[in-house]
């Protein structure tokens, strides 16, 4: 086979993550990102557009602030997901307080962009026709060193020669809006500090298992919905 003949994959991935910083109240954290055909790209955010029109959903859609009567909306933008050409994979940490950064002469920053690995290396393959557009949701003024770290970390695990890394609000894509629901229904669903008393995210919870997937953990084969499990108190070293 001739190289030109070789055709160019050109992907986006849309990352983000909730209860990520040591010492927050939260003993689980999630670390979650969509992978998306780039051609695909503008198809799907306009698809969900039209279902924010249709529901009159016109907030940013975040797992903190879902309303109880939207519930179709969400049934409708997750079954869109399992239409789509979307994969979604996630590195769920738990027992997160048993960090031991100092004993493996390493640092909460460190273990950020470890959990970032776990979460991109299905995704990313070093093959020299495939490019990778990663997006991250903006957090705080750090962005542009996180980019830095985050990459070279990547290029350290063999990952990172074709990848470019942006720093966006989360208003600006509905796909890592999507991937904001994900997350927190992963983290609440692993939650055991808090009562889970709300009626919207039990319902979302509830569909997700009648889809068939396993909030607590799924298997490696699972590719469409894939949740890495990640316990702290057995395997920090990982």
């Amino acid at each position: 086979m001739n190289w030109i003949d070789i055709e160019s994959k050109k992907y986006k991935i849309f990352c983000d993550e909730s209860n990520h910083l040591m010492n927050d109240k939260s003993n689980v954290m999630v670390n979650g990102a969509i992978l998306v055909p780039e051609e695909k790209t503008q198809e799907y955010n306009r698809y969900i557009k039209y279902l924010r029109h249709k529901h009159n959903y016109y907030t940013e859609l975040k797992w903190t602030k879902l309303h109880s009567k939207q519930i179709n909306f969400y049934i409708e933008l997750i079954d869109f997901f399992f239409k789509s050409d979307m994969k979604f994979k996630a590195t769920l940490i738990v027992n997160k307080s048993k960090l031991e950064h100092q004993k493996y002469n390493s640092t909460h920053d460190d273990f950020y962009y470890k959990a970032y690995y776990y979460t991109l290396r299905d995704f990313i393959k070093n093959e020299v026709f495939n490019n990778y557009k990663i997006y991250l949701d903006y957090k705080d003024r750090r962005g542009g060193e996180k980019i830095k770290k985050l990459k070279f970390f990547l290029e350290k695990q063999g990952l990172g020669n074709n990848i470019d890394i942006y720093i966006i609000n989360s208003n600006e894509s509905q796909i890592l809006q999507l991937c904001d629901l994900f997350i927190g229904a992963i983290g609440y669903y692993n939650r055991k500090d808090i009562k889970k008393k709300s009626q919207i995210k039990n319902q979302i919870i509830a569909y997700l298992e009648m889809l068939g997937i396993n909030l607590f953990a799924t298997k490696k084969s699972f590719t469409k919905f894939n949740i890495h499990r990640w316990d702290i108190a057995h395997d920090y070293s990982k």
